[in-house]
């Protein structure tokens, strides 16, 4: 007669299997985030997954995947491969360059996509939206760094005051990614003191499966998410928000930049990291890659004597602008400066983020650049 199923023996098995599958998982850290049905079974998303907070994730059809880059490249439609004919324009940035205010189809990469611009050889034109909300700097190069694997041709680094502005906070961002950050001071030559001591590769715990639950989720999430995306074009709930009003035009008459007066003797642009360009030319090597002050919301009403905007008194801005200009001027960067060139009815809030018809113009003024950019 066979004896019974003991429980406890059962129990104790399954935990140690669990166990050792954590370990395998800890040790061999799989690339898992490479497995995508994105640009196979469904249509590439046309910026990166990004939603702020769970609960918007069933209305935008939408999970941040930042914890892993091959996962927010490999959901992107950059990741299909390169046409033998296409002209490649990454677009870098924060979220005016994602595209807060609009949905994915409006986003300034589109609206350049559909000029259908032509190269003087007869490439077609193709730009693609790399931006992530928040201004990060080191975010930036590192998102730079990941896409020349895939052949760009011309560089747009979209940039505010705000990108230079040292953040403890995108140590959060970082922290996933400590090896390719570590990799990136040192092969750049860069300096951060901000983050000094604030940012460790993970612990073996952290690289378990337990450790990595939030991460796994979040992929699995943005791949089931990708049939509705692929049925609908939607992919962010803030996109619906905007109604179609101008933006207040009246402003606060606060005077301070971050904890600064114009009467401080030591300066915002003393903390600025506008050395970190370095690195970004050091990644690019042989392509263009052209600095893009980014329009920005000029107030008219109330208050717009002393500042822009919410962000930006104008005592900082304006002295940003001359500080970016010399180092540009210094170092022979290309430097473009469309900082009040969309009018006030083309933004959607009263600081940076610009609405479809805002997307619309500002391609319409990038395009001879990128023209010009690609028949030297």
């Amino acid at each position: 007669m066979s004896a019974g199923v003991n429980p406890w023996r059962v129990l104790v098995k399954a935990i140690l299997l669990f166990s050792a599958i954590n370990v395998i998982f800890a040790a061999s850290n799989p690339a898992v985030g490479r497995i995508t049905l994105y640009n196979r079974l469904l249509p590439g998303r046309l910026r990166f997954p990004y939603e702020q907070q769970p609960m918007f994730y069933d209305i935008g059809y939408n999970a941040p995947v930042s914890e892993d880059f091959d996962a927010m490249f490999g959901a992107h439609v950059i990741s299909a491969p390169k046409p033998a004919d296409e002209y490649r324009v990454i677009l870098i940035g924060d979220s005016s360059t994602w595209g807060t205010s609009v949905q994915a189809g409006d986003t300034l990469a589109e609206q350049i996509n559909r000029l259908d611009l032509r190269t003087c050889d007869g490439r077609r034109v193709r730009a693609y939206n790399l931006g992530y909300p928040l201004a990060f700097l080191i975010r930036d190069l590192l998102v730079l760094e990941k896409a020349m694997d895939y052949q760009p041709d011309l560089a747009l680094w979209l940039i505010t005051l705000s990108t230079f502005v040292p953040q403890t906070a995108e140590k959060e961002f970082l922290a996933p990614h400590a090896g390719r950050y570590v990799h990136l001071t040192e092969t750049y030559d860069l300096s951060f003191p901000h983050l000094d001591g604030k940012l460790h590769p993970p612990s073996f715990w952290e690289r378990t499966i337990i450790g990595q639950r939030k991460r796994l989720k979040d992929i699995f999430l943005v791949q089931a998410y990708g049939l509705l995306w692929a049925a609908t074009g939607i992919d962010n709930h803030e996109g619906f928000s905007f109604d179609g009003a101008p933006p207040n035009p009246d402003v606060s008459s606060d005077l301070h930049f971050l904890e600064f007066l114009p009467e401080d003797r030591l300066t915002p642009y003393d903390l600025l990291m506008l050395e970190s360009l370095s690195g970004g030319y050091g990644i690019v090597e042989d392509i263009p890659l052209v600095l893009v002050n980014e329009p920005i919301f000029v107030a008219s009403g109330a208050n717009s004597d002393v500042r822009y905007n919410g962000f930006y008194p104008r005592w900082a801005y304006d002295g940003f602008r001359q500080v970016i200009v010399e180092q540009a001027s210094d170092h022979g960067y290309r430097f473009l400066d469309y900082w009040n060139s969309i009018p006030p009815d083309g933004f959607a809030d009263r600081n940076i983020h610009r609405n479809p018809a805002g997307e619309r113009r500002f391609a319409e003024l990038l395009a001879p650049e990128i023209l010009e950019l690609s028949c030297p």
